[in-house]
C-alpha cells in the first residue's frame, strides 16, 4: 500500500520537517518514468520521483550517482529554487512542493500520472507529454485543492454507513484500509465500521512503518506494524516511512528480476528437456532399427555377380539371394544409370550407413549425458532461492543476461516531435539511421509516412490512434509541411510531398541508410512550414 494517500500523507510530513529550506540545484532524468532533484544544504539529498503509473512513488535518497551519459536536465531555467514546504491535498494523491518562484505537483493519477511545474503565472509544465486539454484542466483543478501540510485527521459524521459505501464516498482512503478493517469487524465490539476506519488511519501515522514479505509468493506489502491483512514470511521495521520506502524500493527490484530471470531459466530447461528427449527417442528408434550396411553391400554384390542378366536402362531386377538360400529377389534400379554404377550407388550406401549408424550411437550417448546435465541442473534450479544462483545457472546453461526490450515510449524520445492541434502525434526522423528506425521500428502498418518528393529530407510519421476514424486532411497537410519543412524544400515557397500508410513502405536488401520504396503514394503541394496548430513538443 506504498500508494496509499495517508502513506503519501505520512511520507510528506517527513520530506517537510527533512528537507525545507534546501536548494534544488539539478533536476534531472536518466531513466524512464524517473526524475531525480537534486537538494543541497549543508548536506546532499535527492528526491527520485517514479511517474510510472503502475508503480508511481516519492522518496529522499542519501546518494544518487547521475550518469555520465544519457541523462536529460528538465526545468534547468528555473533554477535555483529553495524548497519552502510539502503538502498534499485534502483528498487526493495530489503532493505539493512550495518553492520559492514556482511550485511543483507530483499527482498519482492512472496513466495521467507525472510530475508539473507551475509558474506563478498560471503555466504548468509537465515532465511526461501531456497534451494541451489536460493541462488546462489541471491549470484550473490544482489551484483548487485544499493542502494541508500536516496530518490529516479522519471522522467521518456518517455512522451508518457499510465498509463499501465508504470507499465509494472516500476513494482516497484506498481498498487496503478497508480491507484491513473488514479483517478486523466484530459485532460484538461496541465500535461502528468508521471507528476501525478510523483506528486504522490513525495507525498508519502513529505506528512503526514496516515490509511484509511472502517468501513463498515473493509478495511485498508497505504498511505499518499492526496490518493483519498481508500474509507473511517475514516482517522488517523502520523508523520512517521514507526508510521502509527505500527498502520496499530495492526489494521489489531485486524480486522482480528474480522472478523474471526464474521464468526464463524455466522456459529454457523445459524446452531444453523436451528438445533433448525427442531427439532421444529419434535416435534410440534408429538405433534399435540397426544398420542397413550389410544389406546395401549384398545388393551392390548381388547387382556386380548379375550384371550379364541386366538389361540396360531396367528399374528393377528379380535376382536369386545367394544370401538367403537363393531365394528371388526385387532390387530397384536408376534406369539413368548402368548395372555397375547401381551397384556402385548401393555399395556407397553401405559406406554412409556405417557412417550414419556409427554417429547415431555416438550423437545418442552425448545427448543423454546432455540431457543427464540438464536434469541436474533443473533440479539445482529448483532449490535456488537467490539472485546469485539463478545468474550461476543463467551462464551455465549460456542464457543471455535479461535485457528490456525499448518500449514504443522509450523509442519515441529518440525523434523530433510535434503535436498538432493537441491530439495528432508527428515524429522527425533525425538523419539516415534515424528514418529508418522511426520508418521500420516506430511506425504500425496504418500509420502514415511522409516525404519530400525528389529532395532529400526526414522521414515523417503521423501516428494514427484509432484505425477507425479517418485523419482529417488538414492534418495530412500540416504533418506534410512539416515534412517539407525538414527537407531541402525548406526555402521554397510550394513543395510536392509524398504520403502514404507506412503498410506501404517497404527497404530492400542493400538499400543505403534512410532509402525505402513505395508500393503506392499521394501527392500534396504544400508550404514547407511549421504550421500554427502544431506544437514542438521535444528532440530528445
Amino acid at each position: 500500500m506504498y500508494k496509499n494517500y495517508f502513506i503519501l500523507n505520512r511520507i510528506i510530513t517527513e520530506f517537510d520537517s527533512l528537507l525545507k529550506g534546501f536548494l534544488i540545484t539539478e533536476i534531472f532524468s536518466q531513466e524512464k518514468d524517473k526524475l531525480i532533484l537534486k537538494c543541497e544544504n549543508s548536506l546532499e539529498k535527492y528526491i527520485e520521483v517514479c511517474v510510472n503509473p503502475g508503480e508511481p512513488y516519492l522518496t529522499v535518497r542519501d546518494e544518487y550517482h547521475r550518469a555520465g551519459k544519457n541523462s536529460i536536465d528538465f526545468f534547468d531555467e528555473h533554477l535555483p529554487l529553495t524548497i519552502k514546504s510539502f503538502s498534499i491535498s485534502d483528498h487526493d494523491r495530489l503532493v505539493k512542493i512550495t518553492c520559492d518562484k514556482v511550485s511543483f505537483y507530483f499527482a498519482v493519477r492512472g496513466k495521467h500520472t507525472n510530475f508539473f511545474i507551475a509558474e506563478s503565472n498560471g503555466e504548468i509544465t509537465s515532465f511526461k507529454n501531456e497534451d494541451d486539454i489536460y493541462l488546462d484542466e489541471i491549470r484550473s483543478e490544482f489551484p483548487s485543492h485544499k493542502f494541508i501540510p500536516t496530518i490529516k485527521k479522519m471522522r467521518f459524521e456518517e455512522k451508518d454507513l457499510s465498509f463499501d459505501e465508504y470507499r465509494k464516498k472516500y476513494p482516497f482512503i484506498g481498498k487496503e484500509i478497508i480491507s484491513e478493517a473488514k479483517y478486523r469487524y466484530s459485532d460484538s465490539d461496541n465500535k461502528t465500521k468508521s471507528d476501525y476506519i478510523e483506528d486504522i488511519i490513525s495507525e498508519i501515522f502513529q505506528e512503526s512503518p514496516a515490509v511484509f514479505i511472502s517468501g513463498k509468493t515473493n509478495d511485498l506489502r508497505l504498511a505499518v506494524e499492526s496490518f493483519h491483512i498481508f500474509p507473511s514470511d517475514e516482517i522488517k521495521y523502520f523508523n520512517t516511512v521514507t526508510e521502509a520506502l527505500n527498502y520496499f524500493i530495492g526489494k521489489k527490484f531485486y524480486l522482480d528480476d528474480l522472478s523474471l530471470k526464474k521464468k526464463i531459466v524455466e522456459k529454457h530447461l523445459e524446452r531444453e528437456l523436451s528438445r533433448l528427449s525427442t531427439k532421444m527417442n529419434d535416435l534410440k528408434g534408429r538405433i534399435e532399427r540397426g544398420s542397413r550396411e550389410k544389406e546395401y553391400n549384398e545388393t551392390g554384390n548381388l547387382i556386380l555377380i548379375n550384371l550379364n542378366k541386366i538389361p540396360s536402362k531396367s528399374s528393377s531386377v528379380d535376382i536369386n539371394d545367394i544370401y538367403n538360400d537363393n531365394r528371388i529377389r526385387s532390387i530397384k534400379l536408376d534406369p539413368k544409370l548402368s548395372p555397375q554404377r547401381n551397384a556402385g550407388y548401393y555399395f556407397n550406401k553401405a559406406g554412409n550407413e556405417k557412417i550414419a549408424y556409427k554417429k547415431s550411437k555416438e550423437l545418442f550417448k552425448d545427448i543423454s549425458e546432455n540431457y543427464k546435465r540438464i536434469k541436474l541442473i533443473k533440479d539445482k534450479f529448483q532449490n535456488a532461492d537467490t539472485r546469485e544462483e539463478i545468474n550461476n545457472i543463467m551462464k551455465e546453461l549460456r542464457i543471455k543476461p535479461v535485457e528490456k526490450k525499448e518500449s514504443q515510449e522509450s523509442i519515441s524520445s529518440k525523434f523530433k516531435h510535434y503535436i498538432i492541434e493537441g491530439k495528432y502525434d508527428v515524429y522527425v526522423g533525425k538523419d539516415s539511421a534515424n528514418n529508418d528506425l522511426l520508418t521500420l521500428k516506430f511506425a504500425k502498418p496504418n500509420d502514415y509516412w511522409f516525404h519530400a518528393r525528389s529532395v532529400p529530407g526526414s522521414h515523417v510519421v503521423l501516428k494514427v490512434k484509432n484505425t477507425k476514424e479517418p485523419v482529417p486532411k488538414n492534418i495530412l497537410k500540416s504533418a506534410a509541411s512539416i515534412a517539407g519543412f525538414h527537407s531541402k524544400a525548406k526555402t521554397s515557397g510550394l513543395a510536392p510531398v509524398s504520403y502514404t500508410l507506412k503498410k506501404y513502405v517497404t527497404k530492400k536488401k542493400g538499400m543505403e541508410p534512410g532509402k525505402v520504396a513505395l508500393l503506392k503514394e499521394e501527392v500534396l503541394i504544400v508550404k514547407p512550414d511549421i504550421p500554427p496548430n502544431a506544437r514542438f513538443e521535444s528532440d530528445e
